[in-house]
């Protein structure tokens, strides 16, 4: 179920993260390739906020939901999945500590906006119950400081729903029985910018090339 009064208040905040970081993202699909540079798996590339949320509508994320953004650079998947298709959990997985604190922030303020604007639709200034379900929406996010590849046990848990994904095609092998074993347990595998062709046995759910999103699904 899509929360649409919370679907503006995601735009908002993180479009307005996009022009802080000068992210040309909704212009240019792509983001670079830079060639000898150390990226690890994958360089901070954010993907535009509207193109966040027609991902995880393509995966028909739902309250039901668990996510996992493996590589999840300043949070807005997984806040997505939560403030505004109300996932029950989401956590996200980076490398970069700078990152991780940018998106506990960057939650923090879309869970903020989402309170104030239930708290307004309201009995005057009485807290009800949905304006302190928004206030603690955040304590439905993790995020964890880490390399993907030293976190066997995480990320291999069974209970993961979507899996979201941007890797450069040079590590797909390194993941490949990753995510063959969600995509055998029945997840949802959501793959940005790059297909996942070089991986056997994924069945391609539905894709947009134009706008790099590729959902891959069990029959």
């Amino acid at each position: 179920m899509v929360l649409d009064k919370h679907r503006g208040t995601f735009l908002r905040v993180y479009t307005e993260a996009d022009i802080k970081c000068q992210d040309t993202s909704d212009t240019d699909p792509f983001p670079a390739y830079l060639e000898g540079i150390d990226t690890t798996l994958a360089p901070f590339c954010p993907t535009s906020a509207n193109r966040v949320l027609q991902a995880l509508e393509m995966a028909n994320v739902s309250r039901d939901d668990r996510l996992l953004d493996l590589g999840s650079g300043d949070g807005r998947f997984c806040t997505a999945a939560v403030a505004v298709y109300g996932a029950a959990h989401a956590m996200g997985i980076e490398s970069d500590p700078s990152l991780i604190e940018v998106s506990k922030s960057l939650c923090q303020q879309v869970a903020t906006a989402n309170a104030a604007t239930a708290t307004a639709a309201g009995d005057g200034g009485f807290v009800g119950k949905e304006t302190q379900e928004e206030e603690n929406a955040c304590s439905k996010v993790e995020f964890v400081e880490g390399d993907l590849l030293a976190l066997p046990v995480l990320v291999r848990d069974p209970r993961w729903t979507v899996i979201v994904l941007f890797l450069l095609p040079d590590h797909t092998d390194k993941f490949a029985d990753l995510l063959r074993y969600h995509y055998d347990r029945g997840a949802r595998i959501v793959s940005l910018v790059f297909n996942l062709n070089e991986i056997q046995g994924l069945s391609l759910k539905v894709s947009d090339e134009p706008q790099g999103i590729y959902v891959y699904e069990k029959p």
